[in-house]
This record gives structure tokens, C-alpha cells and sequence, in this order.
């Protein structure tokens, strides 16, 4: 899972046009996974990871199995959908939980336009 993590940190880093999305953002989201808590937390155009940390008043959360995790920190698929789906299990206010959507959903390696602007 922090592998996982740590590319969805490096593809945001790397992805030019989601640092706007996350300016003025300050905010933390638990992410559960098989018994282990990590935390994003969000802030200025900044996003670190917390492996095991004991801060837990009222943060947003999503909980599920690894395969789930990986699908929405890749891109693969939509927060809501994984929810629908009975994948994933969110604790957060509607608000949180579609700026989260867009920011997983965003990071998703896009190809074609590596292409265009490699030259």
C-alpha cells in the first residue's frame, strides 16, 4: 500500500495541472486498509503521507481492501463508483468526497497527452 501511495504522491507532483485544484487546500483523509491507517494530508500544493498516525478527529475517511486503494490512488476508477460498487466505504461530507474523487480521479497517467507534449 505505501508503495502505492508514494506514486500517487510522485503523480501529482508531476502533473502540472492538479496543483491548482489543491492551492488552498488544507485537509487530511484517512485511507484504511487491511488493518493499517494512512493519512494524506493535503495542504498548499503539497501532499504528504503518515503511515500509522493517531490523528483521527473528524477526518474524512475511506476504508477498504487493497485492490480498491489501488484502483482509486491510480485512477483506474471513481471514489463514488467504488462506494456504489460496495468496494469502499467513505465517512466524509459531499463537498470533501467529490474534491477527493477529483483529485484521485486526475492523477491517472495520461498517455496520450505524454505524447503530445514529448516530443
Amino acid at each position: 500500500m505505501i508503495e502505492v501511495l508514494k506514486t500517487f504522491q510522485l503523480a501529482i507532483k508531476q502533473q502540472g495541472h492538479l496543483l491548482p485544484l489543491l492551492e488552498h487546500i488544507h485537509t487530511r483523509v484517512n485511507l484504511i486498509c487491511e488493518q493499517n491507517t494512512y493519512q494524506i494530508f493535503m495542504k498548499d500544493r503539497e501532499i504528504f503521507i503518515l503511515h500509522d498516525s493517531k490523528e483521527t478527529q473528524t477526518i474524512p475517511e475511506i476504508r477498504g481492501d487493497l485492490y480498491a486503494m489501488r484502483q482509486l490512488l491510480t485512477g483506474e476508477e471513481r471514489l463514488r463508483t467504488l462506494e456504489r460498487n460496495g468496494q469502499l466505504s467513505i465517512s466524509a461530507p459531499i463537498r470533501t468526497t467529490l474534491l477527493l474523487e477529483s483529485i484521485f480521479y486526475l492523477t491517472k497517467t495520461q498517455d496520450h497527452i505524454a505524447k503530445i507534449t514529448n516530443f
